[in-house]
């Protein structure tokens, strides 16, 4: 069998039909050759074989009197036969840890990341140090060098970081990397083919005005562009927009992002700033060829690349808040120096353009996440979150001695959180590496003020105080700082010595308990009037048992925690935990479950109470619905037309409540009180019910004759009921906000300790037909069951799990290091909800563990459809 391995040369394109590379053949007896070269990069390989450019190789193979591929592989066998591919002085090439180093690379290229390194840095740190490990994390990814390495490797590259900038460019590079000859050629073809369409047609597309509105919003009255670029970049935007969501799509998109800045006004020194006037005068590159270019760019390499069987896995967002499982080998990364680089501010355009910065605020937030290496970095609340985590007499002198001559005190705050985030972005390495496990970091030391600040000692030492060996430390590049002073570039490797993984026991041993027992189905549990009686507030149907929510809040959130629940429902799992003290927090989309939800977390005064139930019933007193209203209620035609349901007068009543809650302050606890109890009363089987005899939890087509019932007067008497329940001494009121879970979270819920939550059931009953008459007396028309429904979670899972993405990383980033997020699903023979979900949670989450739990014993509470939900399954989470 033959093998290949191309080479690549920066003066080969121009000269030889377009050519970017050279391929090299093996024949079947030099199989054991390309091995020990098939890993290595086109820069490492132009060095082994002794040139720098393809003149240089064709003049060495003619004076060798060899072809040029014989010239190559005799060049590689010696170095092979000698073992200089891995000798100790193979740190000496200072362009490595650049990375520049790695700029005639395939892939390395596609977005310029100049705080990185090269494939080549990476190789050697490997094969020295990590040698056989097969998944080796990078926790500060970057452009995705090291990932994309390891990946080649045939290993797993597992990677994460906090910008999503990065998450966009490494996925696009991992999944060229993955692509089959024919794909990879396909996609090269659409790519060249949007280069012509943006060249030619770019003009003839709509501008973005959603991207456009971001802008104003985001930078105000900068102007990064000039008018006839800002207006390309638009447009290209609509052709991206136009391609849908694809693979064809991402790569574009990272095109697009690599020709932002070469067309802009700004330019990269170190930190990204607006040109100087001898650098305006050189010019901006024009947008449309910049991006025409670059897709050129990734199409050749498209053509290039060979498969790998390796695979990237990304396993997480901030190292501060990473949490990794125990089949981690070795860790090789550079983290932010401690330099003042804004690393979010450097890339804001780019963020921008992708749709990841909307307002000002947006950059703050990515910032909070991030480790603090610049002054803009620093604010009170982030200082004194992570102050005191890293005690150090050294670096209490160096803050002491840079506060007297720091010309910005947010200095010295920044140094001393610095070492605070590095404590903590180490800390869980320890927990997930094997024994004898490396991290091997690239780091540099500062200056402020004058002041030496030592950060590769100071990392050796948080490294040592959390129970890491030093066994090396390689000066990798000297520097020089703006005062002359002498710097270094350097390569700490940190080894783990024999020791195991910290569990937290007491969760688990709850949790083997609950599997065990099964609580709720134990007597006093298992009644179905258990727990407090504001559960039965309101009849709804699919809601989670009480007893199972207490159990759950108990094991993961306990008393005086905090928690949300992103499908509140009728309230049942936050509710559980206001009762026991916990902080609770709460999202429902239906405006009929938020009201209910809102009526549970809150506990309304009496006299709040009192008034609006007066203010209703002088409201209904003078109240005649109008022909208009009548007909509108008409076209609500599930199981029967709605004036089926009720006297006249009632229905006159009915409509008239709808009105009188359409008309007052939704945020009102008391008002939400109300409207709870009456979505309750409005159909039934029993007396307290509004309607003919129908069904409590969905209505049925009701039977039975029409008779006049007092709408205040049975809402009186279920609002007395009501008021009696007792909701105990611990009881805390929670925060429920009407919104999609799959939106952005409010910023009020950050560091929680759990998610739990119970989202509808694939192949379940819909939750909008069996709760219709309550969503149209909380306001929906007949329009609105046409249209309301697509944004629901349960109608929008049949086209793909992916739908939890948005809920399960932002689960991910509210939530302390080591907290849970717990689904309760329904499984079927149609799907495996836990499974599912599970894929699309595993860049964030490790699996604690799935447990199924058979239902096919439970009551069915007078329903003739529960759908086809077999069992119950418990899908848990840990960051």
């Amino acid at each position: 069998m033959q093998h290949h391995k191309t080479i690549y040369f920066s003066d080969l394109a121009g000269n030889h039909r377009g050519r970017r590379g050279l391929t090299v053949a093996f024949g079947p007896d030099e199989a054991d050759l390309f091995q020990s070269v098939e890993h290595l990069s086109s820069a490492r390989l132009r060095k082994l074989i002794g040139v720098d450019s393809f003149d240089d190789l064709e003049r060495a193979a003619q004076n060798a009197r060899s072809n040029i591929n014989n010239f190559c592989k005799i060049r590689l066998s010696e170095h092979v036969a000698s073992g200089l591919l891995t000798d100790e002085g193979a740190f000496k090439d200072q362009l490595q840890v650049t990375f520049a180093g790695g700029r005639h690379d395939p892939l390395h290229n596609w977005f310029p990341y100049l705080e990185g390194y090269s494939p080549d840095f990476v190789w050697e740190v490997y094969s020295r140090y990590c040698d056989g490990a097969k998944r080796v994390l990078d926790p500060f990814a970057g452009s995705g060098t090291t990932p994309m390495t390891i990946m080649g490797l045939g290993k797993t590259g597992l990677f994460s970081d906090v910008n999503p900038l990065c998450i966009h460019v490494i996925k696009a590079k991992s999944q060229a990397r993955t692509l089959s000859h024919d794909k990879r050629s396909e996609y090269a073809k659409k790519l060249l083919a949007l280069a012509k369409v943006a060249k030619d047609k770019a003009a003839n597309y709509p501008r973005h005005e959603k991207l456009n509105v971001s802008y104003r919003a985001t930078f105000g009255k900068s102007e990064f562009f000039s008018p006839e670029q800002y207006e390309a970049i638009l447009r290209v935007r609509s052709i991206l927009d136009q391609i849908g969501i694809s693979s064809v799509r991402q790569l574009a998109e990272v095109a697009a992002i690599r020709s932002l800045i070469p067309a802009s006004r700004l330019i990269r020194r170190g930190d990204l700033r607006f040109k100087r006037e001898a650098e305006e005068r050189r010019g901006a590159e024009d947008f449309i060829e910049a991006f025409a270019s670059s897709l050129e760019l990734i199409a050749n390499d498209l053509h290039e690349l060979r498969p790998s069987n390796g695979s990237i896995l990304q396993v997480g967002m901030s190292a501060l808040e990473n949490r990794y499982n125990d089949s981690l080998d070795a860790i090789i990364t550079s983290p932010p120096y401690l330099n003042g680089t804004n690393y979010f501010r450097n890339t804001k355009v780019e963020l921008w353009f992708l749709g990841h910065l909307n307002s000002k605020a947006d950059l703050s937030a990515f910032r909070d996440q991030a480790i603090t290496a610049g002054i803009n970095d620093v604010t009170k609340a982030k200082a004194n979150r992570r102050d005191g985590r890293f005690a150090s007499e050294t670096l209490d002198q160096i803050v002491s001695e840079i506060t007297e001559c720091a010309y910005d005190q947010r200095i010295p705050a920044m140094v001393r959180t610095y070492f605070n985030d590095m404590h903590e972005a180490l800390r869980p390495a320890l927990a997930a590496l094997p024994e004898h496990g490396r991290v091997c970091i690239d780091i540099g030391d500062s200056v402020y003020g004058g002041v030496h600040v030592p950060t590769d000692q100071l990392i050796v030492e948080i490294g040592e105080r959390l129970g890491f060996e030093l066994k090396d430390d390689v000066t990798l590049r000297e520097r020089m700082s703006r005062s002359g002073q002498k710097l270094r570039q350097s390569l700490l490797v940190l080894e783990k010595p024999s020791k195991g993984r910290v569990e937290r026991i007491s969760t688990r041993s709850k949790w083997q308990s609950f599997k065990t027992s099964l609580p709720h189905r134990q007597p006093g549990m298992a009644a179905r009037n258990w727990g407090n009686k504001l559960h039965s507030l309101c009849s709804y149907q699919g809601k989670l048992k009480p007893a199972i929510a207490s159990s759950l809040v108990d094991i993961f959130v306990g008393d005086g925690g905090s928690m949300l629940d992103p499908f509140s429902g009728v309230g049942t799992i936050p509710f559980e935990g206001s009762l026991r003290g916990a902080t609770s927090f709460a999202f429902e989309i239906s405006p009929s479950a938020f009201r209910i939800s809102h009526a549970k977390l809150t506990s309304p005064s009496r006299c709040d109470i009192d008034e609006v139930l007066d203010n209703l019933e002088a409201f209904l007193g003078d109240y005649r619905a109008s022909d208009i209203e009548i007909e509108r209620a008409l076209q609500i035609t599930f199981n029967k037309k709605l004036d089926e349901y009720f006297h006249p007068d009632t229905f006159n009543e009915v409509l008239g409540a709808r009105k009188f809650m359409a008309l007052n302050d939704c945020s009102s606890p008391a008002l939400s009180l109300v409207h709870a109890a009456l979505q309750h009363i409005l159909h039934g089987n029993r007396p307290y019910a509004l309607s003919r005899r129908s069904h409590p939890l969905t209505p049925y087509a009701p039977t039975g004759p029409f008779e006049y019932r007092s709408l205040m007067e049975r809402l009186r008497t279920k609002i007395e009921r009501s008021l009696d329940v007792d909701r105990g001494d611990d009881f805390r009121e929670g925060h429920i906000w009407q919104m999609d879970s799959t939106d952005p979270w409010p910023r009020e819920i950050h560091n929680i300790d759990a998610v739990i939550t119970s989202p509808p059931f694939f192949d379940s009953t819909r939750f909008y037909l069996g709760n219709w008459m309550r969503l149209w007396f909380s306001g929906w028309e007949a329009e609105d069951f046409k249209k309301q429904p697509q944004k629901y979670i349960d109608e929008r899972q049949k086209t793909g799990f992916d739908v939890y993405e948005p809920i399960i990383r932002q689960s991910r980033e509210r939530l302390k290091p080591g907290g849970f997020l717990v689904f309760h699903l329904g499984e079927s023979k149609k799907c495996d909800m836990a499974e599912e979900i599970a894929k699309v949670a595993q860049p964030f989450f490790r699996t604690f563990d799935v447990f199924s739990e058979s239902v096919e014993h439970c009551e069915k509470h007078g329903l003739r459809d529960k759908g086809s939900v077999t069992a119950h399954q418990y899908l848990v989470l840990q960051s």
